[in-house]
């Protein structure tokens, strides 16, 4: 037990076993969700569900981090971006925002990358590897079951306000994280790139992810009205 809530988790390589099992209980949600889509559209339950998912998520999070090692604000603080992305669906629930749902996805296509090229990513025989699945599964899943719920589409409006937000948001907690030592948003121990001066990282991290978000925006917005012009067509 003391292994499961011990300070230093281990972590999983990438193509591990770990790794593919984490891979296959993401695909497995999906499936899950895209299964039952009549009894999502149909019960608003289910939002009661995610809401409470959202909360065990944080509380399990931050009583590892308070009872391990007195809250360090070095890595324990909801500024790593899909921390903030629970947070928001925490907010959803209570203010049901169109352009936080555009928010959520754009933000949330971090939690793809976290599942395809773990680093630095728990063990699932550790209480972060838990928390992990159920962070980065809720953010990935919440966007289909908004779709199912309220007829959420992403579309280019929602990618340029969440690539202005991330352009404020990535200055701010990098300084911070500078200011601090910690590693929010992975400016300090890199994933990748470890020889590329900071400067030039930085810059190709926030335009390179803003100008993605414009790129998926834009082909949600072609397709949602080739999808539409097909159905007039029919009519």
């Amino acid at each position: 037990m003391d292994g499961f809530f011990s300070r230093v988790p281990p972590v999983i390589d990438v193509g591990s076993t770990e790794h593919f099992i984490y891979l296959a209980l993401i695909i497995g949600l999906l499936a899950v969700i895209v299964y039952f889509r009549d009894y999502i559209r149909h019960h608003k339950g289910v939002m009661t569900a995610v809401l409470i998912t959202a909360v065990i998520q944080r509380v399990l999070s931050n009583s590892y981090y308070i009872f391990s090692a007195g809250y360090p604000i070095d890595e324990a603080l909801p500024l790593y971006i899909c921390r903030l992305v629970c947070l928001f669906i925490i907010i959803q629930f209570f203010i049901r925002n169109k352009w936080l749902d555009q928010v959520i996805f754009y933000w949330g296509l971090f939690a793809y990358g976290s599942f395809i090229y773990p680093v630095d990513i728990s063990s699932p025989v550790h209480i972060t590897g838990i928390t992990f699945v159920i962070l980065h599964g809720l953010i990935i899943v919440f966007p289909l079951i908004r779709h199912y719920t309220s007829g959420f589409v992403p579309d280019l409006k929602g990618a340029v306000i969440s690539a202005l937000l991330f352009a404020v948001y990535m200055p701010l907690v990098s300084a911070f994280s500078n200011m601090v030592g910690g590693n929010y948003f992975y400016t300090n121990e890199r994933p990748f790139l470890h020889n590329m001066g900071d400067m030039n990282y930085f810059m190709l991290n926030l335009f390179g992810v803003c100008t993605a978000f414009i790129i998926i925006g834009l082909m949600f917005s072609v397709l949602s009205r080739k999808l539409n012009d097909r159905t007039n067509s029919g009519l």
